[in-house]
């Protein structure tokens, strides 16, 4: 199964329809949130049945992964920037010029390119990388998301902290954002498979050796309870 395709993201879609939302964005909380790839998912999600931009603004991070291209925030030469990934998707990435990056800080430049966008794509989706103040390169939040439709903030379990995730919800609140959803990135959280073997070697000595092998294999041969899509 493509996670993409998966009960979690066919919830988000639904709401952004049921919004009439074009414009997302997906902001990380910490580091290690997976946003680039919660944000690729999304936007394959949004292209099962419309066209859609993907548009690389984490700054600071690895992104979605291509190497900065030179594009203007006016347009110019986006059309050679633009890589197709799929029939329906499309990725813009990170702009290579420092004047690109510092026109797209002003709101109503920012307002302007996304209004361009809208003549080609029915969704537009913005990866805009880790909302801390450490990555100073990013664009700031509060411009990007009041000129989407709609926020999703994502979250790293048992890396993101407390501290980390009330920050955000701060700045969201101050800016007057609300926000979409959360998509948490579970990858450092132990799978249940993993849960119940631990049980089983720690605290079920009652259990039979033999039996418990077995139980064992069959916990480990479980892609849905090691949490892995097929």
């Amino acid at each position: 199964m493509k996670p993409w395709l998966s009960g979690e993201y066919d919830q988000l879609f639904h709401q952004i329809h049921q919004r009439h939302a074009r414009v997302i964005t997906l902001a990380g909380a910490s580091r290690h949130c997976g946003t680039s790839t919660h944000c690729n998912w999304l936007a394959r999600r949004c292209a099962e049945d419309h066209k859609v931009l993907l548009v690389d603004l984490d700054l600071a991070g690895s992104g979605q992964g291509y190497s900065s291209r030179p594009w203007c925030s006016n347009g110019e030469g986006e059309s050679d920037a633009i890589l197709q990934l799929t029939e329906q998707l499309d990725l813009l990435p990170c702009p290579s010029k420092e004047q690109t990056i510092l026109e797209l800080r002003q709101p109503n430049t920012f307002q302007q390119a996304l209004e361009r966008w809208k003549q080609d794509y029915h969704y537009i989706l913005c990866d805009v990388g880790t909302m801390t103040n450490t990555n100073w390169r990013n664009l700031p939040i509060n411009a990007l998301s009041h000129a989407s439709d709609a926020t999703i903030l994502c979250l790293a379990a048992a890396k993101t902290t407390e501290s980390e995730l009330l920050t955000c919800v701060s700045k969201l609140e101050q800016n007057g954002i609300s926000l979409l959803g959360t998509l948490i990135n579970d990858q450092s959280n132990p799978s249940l498979a993993e849960e119940i073997i631990r049980v089983l070697n720690g605290k079920a000595r009652w259990i039979p050796q033999r039996l418990k092998r077995k139980l064992v294999g069959y916990l480990q041969g479980s892609p849905l309870l090691q949490g892995k899509y097929q």
